[in-house]
């Protein structure tokens, strides 16, 4: 869950904590180590792609080493700064998308992971979390930030239904990748295409695929192009396992999108 690889962090998010912590930061396997016993810890957190969301956000964040003299004071002065950051994200809108909220909360989601390691941390060691002034609100953010995650839903661009065979399995594939087909006002227009391109000398069907989420403007906020190569012997098959594999590519897009348009 909190660092698969100590080669594959990507985004490296960097707080202004020098004047709370000693400056050097963790960069040691010992040092991942301790926070990454923090992480593995954490209760898990609820739906499919709220928990990729914040499992990757967790590999982002870059903690202190800590001073043994007086680690539990660095820890403590770094929640309350925290706490205090909170407030700055109480008034985003709620008429706006899902998507759009969600978007807007990102740097709220990762200051509220970085607390929940800490706070696990010290829970681990034995020592006490100390009640903070926006307890509530870190509470209610946490909340709402999970409720939009996991409520991201799609429609169908018009006209792509009626030619779509395989449509069925793309909507379980999205599902399963955690955004949800609805008729309901959407927070994304999906567009795709998967065409055929005959089988290569391996007898592997190959199709030319592309996949995109678009704003009520039809404007792409993530798409994927990709050339696929599906081994099953049989086209129809080959073509439900490259709609899922569109489904899978896209959905990681718009996670990969939503970290990296955190402000540094």
């Amino acid at each position: 869950m909190f660092f698969r690889s100590m080669s594959s962090l990507v985004f490296i998010f960097l707080f202004s904590v020098q004047s709370l912590f000693n400056p050097v930061w963790a960069s040691s396997v010992t040092e991942q180590t301790i926070w990454q016993k923090a992480a593995l810890n954490l209760p898990e957190p609820s739906g499919i792609f709220n928990k990729v969301l914040r499992s990757e956000i967790q590999k982002s964040i870059v903690l202190p080493e800590l001073e043994t003299s007086n680690q539990s004071d660095q820890l403590i002065k770094r929640l309350q700064s925290l706490d205090k950051e909170l407030f700055k994200y109480v008034r985003v809108s709620e008429s706006s998308t899902r998507f759009e909220q969600l978007n807007r909360l990102m740097p709220a989601l990762v200051n509220i992971e970085e607390r929940k390691l800490i706070e696990q941390y010290l829970t681990d060691h034995g020592q006490s979390v100390p009640r903070l002034r926006n307890d509530r609100l870190y509470s209610l953010l946490d909340k709402r930030i999970s409720r939009l995650a996991n409520g991201l839903i799609f429609n169908m661009k018009p006209l792509v239904r009626e030619r779509r065979d395989y449509e069925p399995e793309l909507l379980q594939a999205m599902a399963n990748n955690g955004i949800e087909f609805s008729a309901r006002p959407p927070d994304f227009i999906l567009d795709y295409q998967l065409e055929p391109e005959g089988q290569n000398k391996q007898n592997e069907w190959t199709f030319k695929g592309s996949i995109a989420l678009l704003n009520t403007f039809e404007m792409p906020i993530v798409s994927v192009e990709k050339e696929l190569t599906e081994p099953s012997g049989i086209k129809e098959q080959a073509q439900i396992e490259g709609v899922t594999q569109l489904a899978h590519l896209v959905t990681n897009k718009l996670k990969q999108f939503l970290i990296q348009t955190i402000p540094p």
